[in-house]
């Protein structure tokens, strides 16, 4: 069934959700819209967020030179147009790379360009120790780490590893069903004593064509 050939006019927000999938001019947002507790609007945040990687992942070329923030701020500005209530650097414990919320849920995301482990560590403890509250309004958080180099599975799984070996309280990890290149973390939470999962989203930026054109370009553009 096509959007052009179906009128919406009388319809409930439930039945735009069953038909959601088949209109893509929706993007989402009966079922944003319906969310009623955590767990739904976590669930329905990481399949934004996933969808707007897909996308940047599709022109690496475009990131070659972007900060940190300006990768952050456009992912950002692609979850306000779609109706969230998104911030960079809003002040909380610190100032958070991306900051989402809708009504009394809090969802808190650190961003950080891959250059070392080490680095994505200082980013995790960011993330979980200054910003988060770790209260049942914020039970999850985000790792989102920017790949300009290749293979990007090894790297996530180099980083699994790393963080397994700072023996987290109560630590434990799960593969992520939607996308193999994210990973979900679970310890205690410092301040609350409760558990606190991240999601650590591998954002694959890697360009390094091969083609001949490509490179007589590369050569051009020196």
């Amino acid at each position: 069934m096509s959007s052009s050939n179906l009128s919406l006019g009388n319809l409930s927000l439930k039945d735009l959700k069953n038909l959601q999938s088949n209109i893509p001019e929706l993007a989402g947002f009966p079922s944003r819209v319906l969310v009623e507790t955590y767990d739904e609007f976590i669930k329905e945040l990481y399949e934004t967020i996933d969808r707007i990687i897909f996308y940047k992942e599709e022109n690496p070329e475009l990131y070659k030179e972007d900060t940190e923030d300006r990768i952050t701020i456009d992912i950002k500005n692609n979850l306000c147009l779609l109706g969230y209530n998104a911030s960079h650097e809003m002040k909380i414990g610190g100032h958070a790379d991306l900051v989402v919320k809708r009504n009394e849920f809090l969802w808190i995301g650190e961003a950080k360009i891959h250059s070392s482990y080490n680095y994505l560590w200082e980013g995790f403890l960011q993330l979980t120790t200054r910003y988060s509250t770790g209260d049942c309004n914020q039970k999850d958080g985000g790792l989102l780490i920017y790949i300009r180099n290749e293979n990007a599975k090894n790297i996530m799984d180099t980083w699994k590893n790393h963080l397994s070996s700072k023996k987290l309280p109560n630590y434990s990890f799960n593969p992520c069903l939607k996308r193999k290149l994210a990973f979900f973390s679970n310890h205690t939470h410092e301040r609350t004593g409760e558990l606190f999962r991240v999601r650590h989203m591998g954002i694959t930026l890697y360009f390094n064509p091969k083609d001949k054109s490509a490179i007589k370009r590369q050569i051009k553009n020196k």
